[in-house]
């Protein structure tokens, strides 16, 4: 491989925008289409947040046994962090306090 390819195949995987971890696709979707973007996505760790506002993030961390969300607290420079047992928990609480933040 040329030095050309490889700088296009570190780029491509760098930006990268394909959600790695499936369990949370409907929640990325919702972002997306509210322009939103993800700027951490491994397996373990999702983060997103938007243009010109990058102090404002939801984040996902997921450990063996638990989910940790945070999400920014409106008209604040706070973050709110909780935990959850279940992918499913976790996801139906982050979507609610996504549309209490851009509402």
């Amino acid at each position: 491989m040329n030095t050309t390819s490889n700088m296009m195949s570190n780029y491509s995987s760098t930006f990268d925008t394909t959600l790695k971890n499936k369990g949370f696709a409907l929640l990325d979707k919702m972002f997306k289409e509210h322009g939103w973007y993800i700027t951490k996505n491994e397996m373990d760790w999702i983060c997103y947040t938007r243009p010109e506002h990058e102090t404002e993030y939801f984040e996902i961390k997921i450990t063996k046994d638990k989910v940790f969300i945070s999400s920014p607290v409106k008209n604040t420079a706070y973050q709110y962090s909780t935990t959850f047992k279940d992918y499913f928990s976790a996801s139906e609480y982050l979507e609610s306090r996504f549309y209490d933040y851009i509402c």
